[in-house]
């Protein structure tokens, strides 16, 4: 039973990568000069498919006096409030035609002991091509997942059944996590507990008092977009980068990304904190940095690199600043070439491949990136 339960976890989260595969690899082009367009604001098409998602009615008017709220997007406002929350909700979109989603998606199937994604609709009603519009995953910890799911029948996966509020259905074993829901056709939860996605359907169904989402539909552009929070972002490096983890609890409030990735991966951030000073000094560190690893691509020859992070930049706005990064395409490529060789030899995880490395092994006298070679200096990385 919990083996079915994390399948359809990963497969929700993994289904189109079947699909992406079987498409077979573009046409090869010459390189081009680096052109990336940074997701700033929301382009038309953008807006107009915002607007088609405002499909929740407002909140109960309780005071005649104050002006009547706008239609909901259901998804954002399933998503746990308050500024401490993190949420990242990427498009399906994004992932069929994103070449760096597709290389990630190849990493992600080739370390993955699942041969398809046929059984999450055998058994449980999902096409993953289909029915899948959005995936978003907050703290909670919390994943809720947009489409259109009305054959989804989830009553193999959890031996207690229950109805939660007017169109909610919880699916849970005693003791066991995740716990999955379903609200009305349209969303699917996957919540470390009952409470994580009881309190999602509350917030659907005006059971809570109505506080703004921690995404604001005005902000959901872009192939992937969202916030995260200064503690997440902190615990994340509290092992390797303990004083700039610090930093960062003490000056910054929270960061807004939006990712464009139709060819490199461009991306956004907008950095607010309590303390105008203590953000931009922050800014201007970041800024030094983006500088000394420009002039460092440009001295080991990287052009195309070099070229991005010339692009890349630290825009301060009174008290906040805005950052722009890029992330080539050959990089991506690079970084996850071993793992895409292993899908297109057909490897099974954990096989061995010719010349009786383990996929994901290092071959003898091979570097793991970022090892330094003999005689190397210190500190400098392959």
């Amino acid at each position: 039973m919990r083996h079915r339960a994390w399948l359809l976890a990963a497969v929700v989260l993994l289904g189109l990568a079947a699909w992406l595969m079987s498409r077979g690899d573009s046409k090869a082009t010459s390189p081009k000069k680096a052109r990336v367009e940074f997701p700033r604001h929301p382009e038309r098409p953008e807006v107009e498919r915002s607007v088609r998602r405002l499909t929740l009615p407002p909140p109960p008017q309780t005071d005649p006096s104050v002006q009547r709220q706008p239609r909901r997007d259901p998804l954002l406002t399933a998503l746990p409030t308050g500024r401490a929350t993190s949420a990242v909700v990427v498009e399906a979109s994004a992932i069929k035609e994103s070449p760096a989603g597709k290389l990630w998606l190849d990493c992600m199937l080739a370390k993955s002991d699942m041969d398809s994604f046929d059984e999450l609709k055998e058994e449980f009603g999902i096409d993953a091509l289909e029915d899948i519009d959005r995936i978003a995953a907050a703290s909670g910890p919390l994943v809720v997942v947009s489409g259109q799911f009305p054959s989804a029948s989830l009553d193999s996966l959890r031996g207690n059944r229950r109805a939660y509020g007017a169109r909610g259905t919880l699916f849970e074993e005693e003791g066991r996590s995740p716990v999955f829901g379903l609200w009305g056709d349209g969303l699917l939860f996957v919540g470390q507990d009952a409470q994580a996605v009881e309190a999602a359907i509350d917030r659907l169904e005006d059971r809570v008092a109505p506080a703004p989402p921690v995404i604001p539909e005005w902000a959901s552009y872009g192939d992937a977009y969202g916030v995260l929070s200064a503690e997440d972002i902190a615990d994340v490096l509290e092992g390797s980068e303990p004083e700039i983890a610090e930093r960062l609890r003490g000056a910054v409030g929270q960061v807004e990304l939006h990712v464009d990735a139709s060819e490199d991966v461009a991306i956004v951030a907008d950095v607010t904190g309590p303390v105008a000073a203590d953000v931009d000094d922050l800014g201007k560190t970041l800024g030094t940095a983006i500088s000394l690893g420009r002039l460092k691509a440009q001295a080991d020859g990287e052009e195309q690199l070099a070229e991005l992070l010339d692009l890349a930049r630290v825009s301060p706005r009174e008290g906040r600043f805005s950052m722009d990064l890029a992330l080539p395409l050959p990089m991506i490529e690079k970084a996850m070439g071993r793992c895409r060789e292993r899908r297109r030899n057909g490897q099974a995880p954990g096989e061995l491949a010719p010349g009786g490395e383990a996929p994901g092994e290092l071959a003898p006298g091979e570097l793991a990136p970022g090892e330094l070679a003999p005689g190397d200096e210190a500190g400098e990385a392959r």
